[in-house]
């Protein structure tokens, strides 16, 4: 558990934080919305241990990571920290020596291990400072699983102009979900909003907004929308959508069909078990479905309507 409580940060003589408090539970997905220089990476950085001059406690487990030599929370940044010329090899085995989480023989196969698996081998002699910021960000993925932190940072870890990155570095994000307590600072929920269990939303170093995903969309009065792509019955299934009055906002093109589910359903079991009725419909009346999805969410609908 890691219990924030009257969070302040004053850099340069400007405001940063202004009492922010946070509970998060173990094993959560986390993400912190905000706009830049909101606040949310100073959050991070303070959680990690980057930034130290904070009024306030940041406890992890009950104990003051002030007071605390471990690294229990390791952050990926969005920009590049290390600009050196020592090769990927030599810079994972320092940090595995300070870690001393491995001996020799299993660090090394640790890392050509995690190298394979990130299809980076081809650089592991390569100087850290010749790499472009999408592998080094996996190289920094690496560092942070040698450590093996219960609690791993993301910084604005996804980039606005490579997909394929962001997919790849979401697969490994994946396979630590459950294992681990991950938060995010983001300025959108691309990629996130499949994934996160808890939401927050900052604006000039105040916390807006904390609380489950679910809770947060009901406070923004955030529909959920849902599209079904069919391959043919366009008319019954509009009939059929449109018999239910739970079923609102009905949009279709071609064979394909949005609409949103009413906020009167306050629970996400309740959600989950209507959208499955409706699907469950369609199939039935000889509806040829193709796909059935949630949309997501976009960080500007919550931030519109909690900010203003």
């Amino acid at each position: 558990m890691i219990n924030i409580k009257e969070l302040k940060l004053n850099r340069y003589g400007i405001d940063i934080l202004n009492n922010v408090s946070l509970e998060i539970s173990d094993n959560s997905v986390v993400c912190i919305l905000g706009n830049e220089n909101s606040g949310k990476s100073s959050i991070l950085k303070a959680i990690s241990g980057v930034y130290q001059n904070y009024y306030g406690e940041i406890l992890i487990d009950g104990e003051d990571i002030k007071y605390n030599n471990k690294i229990i929370a390791d952050i990926l940044h969005e920009d590049r920290e290390i600009d050196s010329e020592i090769t990927v090899d030599e810079y994972l085995k320092f940090y595995g020596a300070i870690y001393n989480k491995y001996n020799k023989k299993e660090l090394e196969s640790f890392i050509d291990e995690k190298l394979k698996s990130f299809s980076i081998m081809s650089y592991k002699y390569t100087n850290i400072n010749m790499l472009d910021i999408y592998d080094y960000k996996m190289v920094e993925f690496i560092r942070i699983l040698i450590n093996d932190p219960p609690i791993i940072l993301f910084d604005d870890v996804f980039t606005y102009d490579n997909d394929e990155f962001n997919e790849k570095i979401m697969g490994y994000i994946k396979n630590i979900i459950g294992k681990k307590t991950l938060i995010f600072a983001a300025r959108s929920l691309n990629y996130l909003e499949e994934i996160v269990t808890h939401i927050g939303v900052i604006e000039n170093g105040s916390v807006v907004i904390f609380g489950d995903k679910e809770s947060v969309y009901d406070a923004a009065e955030i529909s959920k929308k849902v599209q079904v792509d069919i391959i043919d019955g366009l008319s019954d299934a509009l009939q059929i959508l449109k018999q239910n009055e739970y079923v609102n906002d009905i949009i279709y093109s071609d064979n394909s069909i949005s609409f949103t589910i009413s906020t009167k359903l306050s629970s996400t079991t309740k959600r989950d078990k209507l959208e499955s009725e409706i699907l469950n419909s369609l199939i039935n009346n000889g509806i040829k479905v193709y796909s059935f999805k949630r949309q997501r969410a976009r960080f500007e609908q919550l931030f519109e309507r909690l900010v203003g």
